[in-house]
């Protein structure tokens, strides 16, 4: 979890646009730029469908086939939510940093 913290910037699937836009201000992507702007639109622009590329059955919580895969992927499910919490927090590192990079 702390190589996570201290070396990664992290993004949500449900959260893609957020997640890109934090990526391109770390790599210095300049978004209003013409054809990254293009690229941005082509994935999220108004009449693009928003959806996860690979779809899974949704199963109910706490089901017995839930139960079986939180099970199984416990390590998994307490990832998500630390990087859950971690997105929430950088956030304002994102933010300040790319303040930075505008004074520049």
């Amino acid at each position: 979890m702390k190589t996570l913290r201290e070396r990664c910037i992290v993004g949500l699937t449900n959260e893609m646009e957020e997640s890109i836009h934090r990526y391109n201000v770390v790599m210095d992507i300049d978004e209003s730029d013409k054809e990254n702007k293009k690229c941005m639109d082509r994935f999220f622009g108004d009449h693009v469908e928003k959806r996860n590329a690979n779809p899974h059955p949704i199963e109910k919580y706490e089901s017995p086939a839930w139960n079986a895969l939180a099970e199984r992927n416990e390590l998994d499910i307490r990832l998500f939510h630390y990087v859950k919490k971690l997105f929430k927090e950088q956030k304002e590192i994102i933010e300040s940093y790319a303040e930075s990079l505008a004074v520049e």
